[in-house]
């Protein structure tokens, strides 16, 4: 035997029960997917234009400046403190100045052009990283040019004698690019997590007994008040209503509507559809099956394993 329950605790009618939509879970897991994948790759450019792109620009530098040294000694014969620079960027303006002027270099300048050039990419074009002697931007004390042509040689050259292979050197443009990324990247990121926030604030309700659908602005239309349901872009999980121009607030306008966003707003269309156009539907509806029966007639038969 079973409890009836008393008339104020009786069992809502589900009739007339108004339920509301809730954010598509498949929907807002993807969007978080992609805004965390868009924002780390975010981080993967900071990491790039402050570590990894930096170190490689160092590294080009180091063995642009040890085939400076190099050929320093071998055009003078000997080597001298005067091959560190004490005013790196008034250095680089003069050789671009005389390079403009006379067209070209002698090795030994367009070599320490390179040198400077590569430091002034990664912002270490100060007399700690060119003079001599000098405590070096890395840390180590560089006192006399042969020291530190002696280092350099040991640090580049194998143990045959022949020459490491060159780092590649930076571009002017490789370091902003990755802020340029990070930029694009955290804007796509912040604009994903708008939209999903904003998403949220929308609320579609629904009255199943008279299949009123409450819109997120507010107003309220059944399918008496639909002209049309518009699937053009139904593929795209969007429907466009065309409303009655007798209709109060909305008369004579197209609403489109998120199918995809909004769970379970797609049954609702539906239902309204199926009571405002049956035999549209109907049609639809046969036209489907048919369809499908052909697909499955035209399968060749399963074979028995």
């Amino acid at each position: 035997m079973t409890d009836t329950p008393p008339p104020d605790q009786a069992m809502p009618d589900p009739a007339t029960t108004v339920t509301v939509t809730a954010l598509n879970r498949k929907w807002t897991i993807k969007m978080a997917l992609i805004c965390l994948v868009v924002f780390f790759f975010g981080v993967w450019a900071i990491y790039d234009a402050l570590i990894a792109y930096p170190k490689r620009g160092y590294n080009a530098a180091e063995f642009m400046e040890y085939q400076y040294l190099e050929q320093y000694e071998r055009d003078r014969g000997v080597m001298s403190n005067a091959a560190g620079v004490s005013d790196p960027a008034a250095k680089l303006a003069e050789l671009a100045q005389r390079e403009a002027t006379v067209g070209q270099l002698g090795v030994v300048d367009e070599l320490l052009k390179r040198w400077l050039e590569n430091l002034d990419i990664v912002s270490k074009l100060v007399p700690e990283a060119t003079a001599i002697p000098r405590t070096d931007f890395r840390g180590q004390q560089i006192n006399t040019a042969s020291e530190r042509l002696e280092a350099l040689t040991a640090k580049w050259t194998r143990e045959g004698g022949t020459k490491k292979d060159a780092p590649k050197p930076l571009s002017a443009f490789d370091i902003p690019s990755q802020w340029i990324i990070l930029a694009i990247c955290w804007m796509i990121a912040a604009w994903m997590a708008v939209v999903v926030l904003r998403s949220r604030q929308k609320v579609f309700r629904w009255e199943p007994g008279t299949q009123r659908l409450t819109l997120a602005d507010g107003n309220t239309i059944t399918p008496a008040d639909i002209t049309e349901f518009d699937k053009r872009k139904w593929h795209k999980f969007f429907v466009t209503l065309v409303i009655r121009p007798s209709h109060p607030t909305l008369g004579g306008k197209s609403i489109e509507l998120d199918l995809l966003r909004y769970d379970p707003l797609e049954a609702w269309v539906l239902a309204m559809e199926k009571t405002a156009f049956p035999e549209s539907v109907k049609k639809d509806e046969a036209q489907a099956d048919a369809g499908a029966q052909t697909a499955n007639a035209d399968e060749p038969p399963r074979e028995n394993t």
